[in-house]
């Protein structure tokens, strides 16, 4: 069994249906909505969306390698992290998951449906990027998503990071960021970075921090969401809806 690296930043995807709970979202005010997906990993929501005719693009470090090398790095770290998670399995709930061999089965599909999208439009939906820079123009998207990266490893990535990464969602972002989860990877509290974030983005940001519908880590019920006051207005509804139903895995 490989050790888990606490300096490690891992590429587990999370699922389409993942997305739709952490993040609030209702699908039905989407349409007309350009989205990015930063810090993406192997994750399906860009396969899934992009399939179903939405408008949403994934941005990784990873993504500058071919699919033959991604497929090697999502299954490494795939197998890895499912081995250290036997430990850690009073850390978590099964809610979304029923148990352990739910979970597993699941994370398999996910990262083979972002594979085999992947290897299908790599250049046109997948976006080579590094925070804190992103390689795109002001207020390209209307929605910017990111999914267990900030606050997650507040032990390896300092405040700076955050702050700057987050300005820089704001940049390319038009109306809204939203970020999940807000705890550190050890504990189910809050990262230590999260009212200090909240303070120094209040003055010229709508800040909040929102529960959400998605139960797996212990203490992981919230995400933050920050808005802009967008300088026009277009047809992209970013409305939250207040009981999510999601179709089964």
């Amino acid at each position: 069994m490989q050790k888990y690296s606490k300096n490690k930043i891992w590429f587990l995807g999370r699922g389409f249906e993942e997305y739709i709970l952490m993040f609030d979202l209702d699908i039905s005010n989407l349409s007309n909505c350009r989205i990015l997906d930063c810090n993406a990993g192997s994750s399906s929501f860009t396969t899934h969306m992009n399939q179903k005719g939405f408008d949403v693009i994934a941005a990784d470090i990873c993504y500058g390698k071919d699919p033959e090398e991604m497929e090697k790095i999502s299954e490494k770290d795939f197998f890895t992290l499912m081995n250290a998670h036997k430990n850690l399995q009073d850390k978590v709930e099964w809610v979304f998951f029923k148990n352990h061999k739910d979970m597993v089965n699941y994370r398999i599909k996910v990262y083979h449906d972002f594979l085999e999208h992947y290897k299908k439009v790599k250049k046109e939906f997948y976006v080579e990027s590094k925070l804190p820079k992103l390689p795109f123009l002001d207020d390209s998207f209307h929605l910017v998503l990111s999914s267990h990266l900030l606050f997650l490893y507040d032990d390896r990535l300092d405040y700076d990071f955050h702050f700057n990464s987050i300005n820089e969602m704001l940049r390319v972002s038009s109306k809204e960021v939203r970020i999940y989860p807000l705890v550190s990877l050890r504990s189910h509290y809050k990262s230590k970075f999260v009212g200090q974030l909240i303070n120094d983005l209040s003055s010229e940001y709508q800040v909040k921090v929102q529960k959400v519908n998605y139960h797996f880590r212990q203490g992981a019920y919230e995400m933050l969401c920050i808005q802009k006051n967008p300088k026009h207005e277009d047809k992209c509804r970013l409305v939250s809806r207040d009981i999510i139903k999601v179709e089964g895995k």
